[in-house]
């Protein structure tokens, strides 16, 4: 994997931790609180994730989880979407508040730009971890950028 600069990845760091997400840049995982206030249903935040041929190979697709880590609420569940073109795949955290993160999903669009959202069920503050890799079609790790677009923190 090519390294990233360290000022591009401090600028980086620096952006998403005061967005909430903290050390997603270098480690491709992460996580944040969303509806911090605990009255928005329809909390959604909102990335870019830009998969690159780092020199590891040309991307072929992104794999990534959730996992809510907030005490268990019976019915807030938290969703992972991911979307490139017309393609769209989603994970769900089924069981509120465990150790678990979801199933892993892949969404094989090639390089360039995917969009993954996540959503949850009900109101209600969530603190939550995603894992996100561009990777190669025989499963190399490949250049792998992220940008915060929207933040319900």
């Amino acid at each position: 994997m090519k390294s990233t600069s360290f000022k591009t990845a401090l600028v980086a760091v620096s952006i998403l931790f005061s967005a909430g997400y903290a050390d997603v840049v270098l480690a491709h995982s992460g996580g944040a609180v969303t509806d911090a206030a605990g009255n928005n249903a329809g909390a959604t935040d909102l990335v870019a994730v830009t998969c690159s041929d780092d020199g590891n190979g040309t991307p072929h697709h992104l794999t990534s989880q959730i996992k809510d880590q907030s005490g268990p609420v019976s019915g807030l569940l938290l969703s992972l979407h991911l979307q490139k073109g017309n393609q769209m795949k989603t994970a769900t955290d089924s069981v509120s508040g465990d150790a678990n993160y979801s199933p892993e999903i892949s969404l094989n669009g090639g390089p360039g730009v995917y969009y993954m959202s996540i959503t949850k069920t009900a109101a209600g503050a969530r603190l939550f971890d995603i894992i996100w890799h561009c990777m190669t079609s025989d499963g190399q790790h490949t250049g792998t950028d992220i940008a915060v677009l929207q933040y319900d923190g």
